[in-house]
């Protein structure tokens, strides 16, 4: 099936805003037949570009409708737009609770009150749904919640979490003036660097594109705050929210993850029957959409099915 993607940018919460759509800008008018739309909350670093084969897979599969909403402050609005706000000023907008509020603001802004919605977050996309959930009114038009490799509880004890809190926050200063000077180099040459290491590291090359945007010295400091703030706030996993949203949900965990260790994959299906979860058999990254994006999309695929009234 052949699908219309479009990328664009919309102002929400006074944040110029990246969003990637399949099958109808987010302006547009809806089907009246189409009562479903799937919704996807990026992790950190949080461009929606780096799902684009993942979603552009799931699309054909599925035929639903899609959007990809990027998180504020991380990506690089173009020129003809108004600035992003700067960080020192409005910490407010970038951190754990302003990613909440900036994806709220974009379902009660731009999706019609008559339509379901299917959310699915990868990383601390699934954090962020579980605090969207709390919301009755966006509950109550959540058909589904499928939450990807989920960064929900003791992330600064995980062992990536032990060296972003160690060792990477030391070396944040050193990070910016590296990525200011890399945004000096002419763009081809910024482009063959991204190239060459992707293809030394057998990923596709199709990335380089969101990398370019990631390693501007604005976006990387937004990541980076966002990045400390979750070591910060996402500790003790939230058992009421949890519990509360239990129907919703379905996680599906890593075997290999070093964000979500196979601990906490056995500490949530020996404390929480009522949370449905799955544990990845294929050894996929937690980045899976650096390698894995058409993969992922069909275990997604088959599971919207099964949990949904989509086919």
């Amino acid at each position: 099936m052949a699908c219309k993607t479009t990328e664009g940018f919309v102002t929400v919460n006074g944040v110029s805003t990246n969003v990637i759509t399949w099958g109808g800008w987010i302006e547009d008018k809806l089907n009246e037949d189409q009562k479903e739309l799937i919704l996807l909350i990026p992790g950190n670093p949080g461009s929606a570009g780096y799902y684009t084969t993942f979603l552009t897979k799931l699309h054909s599969q599925l035929g639903v409708p899609i959007w990809a909403v990027s998180h504020a402050g991380h990506v690089l609005p173009p020129p003809t737009r108004q600035n992003l706000p700067p960080l020192e000023q409005n910490p407010d907008l970038y951190n754990l609770e302003g990613q909440v509020e900036h994806k709220l603001a974009f379902i009660e802004k731009y999706v019609p009150k008559n339509v379901k919605l299917i959310l699915i977050g990868h990383s601390i996309g699934a954090k962020i749904i579980l605090e969207m959930l709390k919301n009755s009114e966006i509950k109550s038009r959540v058909m589904k919640a499928y939450l990807l490799f989920p960064t929900i509880e003791r992330m600064a004890l995980s062992p990536n979490g032990k060296i972003i809190t160690g060792i990477v926050k030391h070396l944040i200063p050193t990070m910016l003036f590296l990525a200011w000077v890399f945004t000096i180099l002419p763009v081809v040459v910024q482009k063959f660097l991204l190239a060459v290491h992707f293809m030394v590291r057998r990923m596709p090359t199709y990335h380089v594109t969101p990398t370019m945007n990631l390693v501007h010295p604005t976006v990387l400091q937004n990541v980076m705050f966002l990045a400390l703030d979750e070591m910060e706030k996402v500790k003790e996993l939230d058992e009421k929210g949890l519990k509360e949203a239990s129907s919703l949900l379905f996680l599906y965990y890593g075997t290999t993850d070093g964000w979500v260790p196979l601990d906490y994959w056995k500490d949530m299906t020996r404390k929480h029957f009522d949370v449905k979860c799955m544990l990845c058999e294929n050894k996929f990254d937690h980045a899976f959409v650096l390698r894995y994006s058409n993969e992922m999309a069909d275990i997604m695929s088959d599971l919207i099915k099964e949990h949904t009234q989509l086919n």
